[in-house]
């Protein structure tokens, strides 16, 4: 039986009743006590059934990624296996959604440039653009964000938020779920309190020892294999384990690779089909390459999404670009009259910038640019800027990257996917070598992560969650639970 929670629980201000918020203080510098709190804003679906058995943290990644929003849309998606007996708890980190959000000015400005063209700048009057942008975007966050937050945001500081988080939940030992970044922020805190855990499992496995620049290059080479996949499965081609249910030959008849390239070469071109959505920013909004290379990077990584990419991709071809510029928004954290939907972009870059040292200058960028741009011409340029910003931020990561290594802690379940075009499954199975004592479950198709993927993946998790139970050595699950469905 789980212990008592320390937080005060009172019913959310939301759509749904059944949530349960609160709020916990923690030191905004574990350095410097003197410094004060901040307030993290947390959020709990409680269980619906006895025995209740504890609970589970769940960290959706970004980073910058509201924990909060996570968990009221995505909660119910979870089997009833794991929600019967388990407490689902996330959280918005330090800096972002309701936990003393980063501030910026400027950030939708930001985002409006990079639609508006190419994110590859490759003219100079571009390059100078993205610098300025940049710039004056930087200049905001440091005015309107206090400097100690900046400084403190990194996921260092929020795996000692976790930490407290799990003693304020009355948990002597944390069952965590981390997914994308969240993973990182799973390594750093097994790292720091192996004691402290009791079942810890991340899906999309990040490696902590690349550099920026390897991180780039390889989740840029990843990420290129991914239209292969989606024009395979429109094309009513299987992948490996993966069955095509609904191949989309009626949406793309000349088939979806030609498709595709015809539609990237006359945005190339100058081609700009019509959007009808309201302006961005009082500036008509035009489908641009910009645009499409951003809705693209939305929709590719899921194939859930991948009738809509068809179906978009089409309208585009037709005349119409407002599926596209519809995608490229919510990729872009935009709501559909081009104002910023959260902090997100603002959290970001901030935590981004922290967690890791990048090139300080423009002319570092240009390189990487150039460099990935030889193995994915399709993304690898427009990876490289995305993190551009760091160059003028305020505050210099200085994180190094090292493998993690832990001591006396319980094995953790690792989750990777062969066809990840995000977190590339060589880093998981890199991180299975640093953890060493960990059980990487393989599932065996495209797509960004895997627990709502596979209905194997789930089995698996729910019952390690439920009785420490791993996976056989080797084990390997298929994709059948895609939701790539029908429109």
């Amino acid at each position: 039986m789980p212990a008592s929670s320390h937080l005060h629980w009172h019913i959310c201000k939301s759509f749904d009743q059944s949530f349960l918020c609160s709020e916990l203080a923690v030191p905004i510098d574990y350095t410097r006590p003197s410094a004060g709190n901040l307030n993290l804003a947390l959020i709990e679906r409680p269980a619906t059934d006895a025995p209740v058995l504890g609970d589970i943290v769940i960290n959706p990644g970004g980073p910058g990624g509201s924990g909060v929003q996570y968990l009221e849309y995505e909660s119910y998606y979870f089997p009833a296996e794991l929600t019967d007996h388990f407490n689902l708890v996330s959280f918005d980190p330090r800096g972002v959604g309701q936990s003393d959000p980063v501030a910026c000015l400027g950030a939708s400005a930001l985002v409006h440039n990079v639609l508006s063209f190419d994110p590859d700048p490759v003219t100079v009057a571009q390059v100078s653009t993205r610098v300025s942008d940049e710039k004056a975007f930087a200049r905001s966050c440091a005015e309107h964000t206090s400097m100690t937050l900046l400084d403190n945001i990194g996921t260092a500081a929020t795996s000692r938020d976790l930490d407290r988080i799990r003693a304020a939940l009355g948990q002597s030992k944390l069952n965590y779920l981390g997914v994308g970044y969240g993973t990182y922020l799973g390594e750093l805190y097994d790292q720091e309190y192996p004691g402290h855990v009791r079942a810890m499992v991340l899906d999309g496995v990040i490696d902590p020892a690349l550099s920026s620049t390897a991180w780039s290059e390889q989740q840029a080479e990843a990420l290129e294999g991914e239209p292969g996949d989606f024009f395979a499965w429109c094309d009513g081609k299987s992948l490996g384990r993966l069955q095509a249910t609904w191949p989309c030959r009626a949406t793309l008849p000349q088939g979806a690779e030609q498709a595709y390239h015809h539609l990237m070469a006359r945005l190339a071109d100058g081609y700009r089909p019509d959007a009808e959505l309201p302006p961005l920013d009082g500036e008509a909004q035009k489908v641009t390459l910009g645009v499409a290379d951003e809705a693209v990077l939305a929709l590719l990584p899921y194939p859930a999404d991948w009738t809509y990419l068809a179906q978009a991709i089409e309208e585009a071809l037709a005349g119409y670009g407002g599926s596209l510029v519809s995608a490229a928004y919510g990729g872009s954290g935009l709501t559909a009259d081009g104002q910023l939907s959260s902090n997100y972009v603002a959290a970001n870059t901030a935590i981004v910038c922290v967690d890791g040292p990048f090139p300080s200058a423009v002319t570092g960028y240009e390189h990487l640019a150039a460099q990935l741009a030889k193995v994915a011409p399709d993304f690898g340029s427009i990876l490289a800027w995305r993190g551009s910003g760091c160059a003028y931020w305020p505050v210099k990561g200085e994180e190094k990257p090292a493998d993690i290594h832990v001591t006396g802690g319980r094995p953790v379940l690792l989750i990777g996917s062969t066809g990840d075009p995000l977190t590339p499954y060589s880093w998981a199975q890199a991180v299975a070598r640093q953890l060493g004592s960990a059980r990487l479950l393989t599932r065996d198709g495209p797509g960004h992560t895997a627990y709502f993927n596979s209905t194997c993946v789930q089995t698996w998790t729910d019952q390690f969650f439920g009785t420490l139970t791993l996976p056989p050595k080797g084990m390997v699950c298929n994709s059948n639970n895609l939701n790539v469905i029908e429109p």
